[in-house]
C-alpha cells in the first residue's frame, strides 16, 4: 500500500507542475511543429519521471539505470526551460530528487549541484532577476537535500525493522537451544536411572521381592521428578542447585554400582555459577552411567584465584559413542556464556575426564 501511495503522489505531483506549463506552451507557441516537439518533450519527461519513481519504490536501483534517468530528465528540463514555458526550469528539481534519493552521496551531491546551477542559469536566461534565479537554484538544492534526508530515514527505518525481525528470530532460536539443552540434561540421567533400577528390580523380583518393590518405588519417584523437571524446563524456570545435583549424582552412581567420591571446596556461589556447575555434574554423571564401564567416579570442586574448577573423572572406557555428543556441546555453550572453559577427553590410561572452569568474584 505504501508503494502504491508513493507512486500516486509522484504522478499527481508531476502533473500539478507540468500541466499548467503545458497549457502555457500551447498558448504561446504558434508553429505546429514546435508544439508537437514541446508536447513530446513534456510527455517523455513525465513518463520517465513517473516510471523511475515506480522502479524506485519497487526496489530497482541499478546505478546505470538511475544515471540514465537523471541524464534524460536533466536534458529535457534544460530544453523545456530554454523554451521559457512557465517555470519549466523547476524541472531540474525532479532530476535532482531522483539522483539524491537513490544514488550514494558522493554521486548525488555533484549531480544535484549541477541541476541547481542549470536551474539558476535557466532563470537568468528567461529574464528573471538574479535574486529570483538564485531562489530557483536554492529550491532545487533544498529538494535534493530533503530527498537525501528522506532516503536516509527510509533506509534506517527499514534496517531497524530488519534488525528487529532478526532479533526475534535469534530469540526464538536461543529459546529452542535452551530447551534442547535442558531437556537433554534432564531426561538423559533420569531415563538412565530408570533403566538401571528397572533392570535391577527385574533381577530381584524372584530373589528379594521386598527390595524389588523398593526399587520399583524408586523408579516411580525418579519418573515423577523427571516429569516435574521437564515442566519446569518448558516454563524456563529450571535452575538446578549444586547440592541437589551432587546428591542425585551419588544416588545414581550407587544404583549403577559405581563407587562415588565427592570432594567439595566451593563455598558460597552465585546462582548463575551454581547452575552451570550443577549442569556439569548432571552431564558428567550421565555420561559415566550411559557410556562407560567405570567402577569409580570422582567429583572434585576446588576454588582458587577467582575461579572454581569442577572435574568429573571416571576409570572406565567410553563405549557406544564417538566424538563429542550433543550434551557436551550444550554444556560447553552454557559454560562459555558464563565466561568459562570446558574440556572433555580420555585420560592417558583408562578413564575419562570432564573439566569445567568458571570465573567467580573474589571474596
Amino acid at each position: 500500500m505504501t508503494a502504491v501511495r508513493l507512486s500516486k503522489a509522484a504522478v499527481i505531483g508531476t502533473l500539478i507542475i507540468m500541466v499548467p506549463s503545458t497549457f502555457e506552451m500551447f498558448r504561446r507557441e504558434q508553429e505546429p511543429v514546435f508544439i508537437a516537439i514541446d508536447a513530446a518533450a513534456v510527455i517523455v519527461f513525465v513518463a520517465v519521471y513517473v516510471t523511475s519513481c515506480l522502479r524506485l519504490v519497487w526496489g530497482s536501483r541499478d546505478f546505470r539505470s538511475v544515471l540514465a534517468v537523471w541524464i534524460t530528465l536533466t536534458v529535457l528540463a534544460t530544453y523545456l526551460s530554454s523554451r521559457q514555458f512557465g517555470r519549466m526550469e523547476a524541472g531540474h528539481v525532479y532530476a535532482a530528487v531522483i539522483a539524491s534519493a537513490v544514488l550514494p552521496v558522493r554521486f548525488a551531491l555533484p549531480l544535484a549541484s549541477l541541476n541547481a546551477l542549470l536551474a539558476t542559469a535557466a532563470g537568468l536566461a528567461a529574464g528573471s532577476s538574479p535574486a529570483t534565479s538564485f531562489v530557483i537554484g536554492a529550491e532545487v538544492a533544498l529538494f535534493a537535500f530533503l530527498s537525501m534526508l528522506l532516503a536516509y530515514l527510509w533506509t534506517t527505518v527499514y534496517a531497524l525493522q530488519q534488525a528487529r525481525e532478526e532479533i526475534g528470530r535469534l530469540a526464538v532460536h536461543e529459546e529452542r537451544l535452551r530447551f534442547a539443552r535442558d531437556l537433554h540434561d534432564l531426561v538423559g540421567r533420569s531415563l538412565s536411572l530408570i533403566a538401571l533400577k528397572s533392570e535391577l528390580s527385574g533381577r530381584l523380583l524372584g530373589q528379594d521381592p521386598a527390595r524389588a518393590a523398593s526399587e520399583i518405588r524408586d523408579v516411580e519417584k525418579v519418573a515423577r521428578d523427571a516429569l516435574r523437571e521437564v515442566r519446569e524446563a518448558v516454563t524456563g524456570y529450571r535452575q538446578p542447585t549444586l547440592a541437589a545435583e551432587l546428591a542425585g549424582a551419588r544416588a545414581a552412581l550407587d544404583a549403577a554400582g559405581v563407587e562415588c567420591c565427592i570432594e567439595q571446596d566451593a563455598g558460597v556461589l552465585s546462582p548463575d555459577v551454581e547452575s552451570v556447575l550443577a549442569w556439569t555434574v548432571r552431564e558428567g554423571v550421565t555420561n559415566v552411567i550411559r557410556h562407560s564401564r567405570a567402577k569409580r567416579c570422582d567429583i572434585r570442586l576446588k576454588r582458587a584465584d577467582g575461579h572454581i574448577a569442577l572435574e568429573v573423572v571416571d576409570d572406565g572406557r567410553l563405549v557406544g559413542t564417538e566424538g563429542e555428543g550433543s550434551g557436551l556441546r550444550g554444556l560447553a555453550e552454557r559454560v562459555r556464556a558464563r565466561g568459562g572453559t570446558a574440556e572433555a577427553g580420555p585420560l592417558s590410561k583408562d578413564g575419562f575426564r570432564l573439566r569445567v572452569v568458571v570465573p567467580v568474584p573474589l571474596a
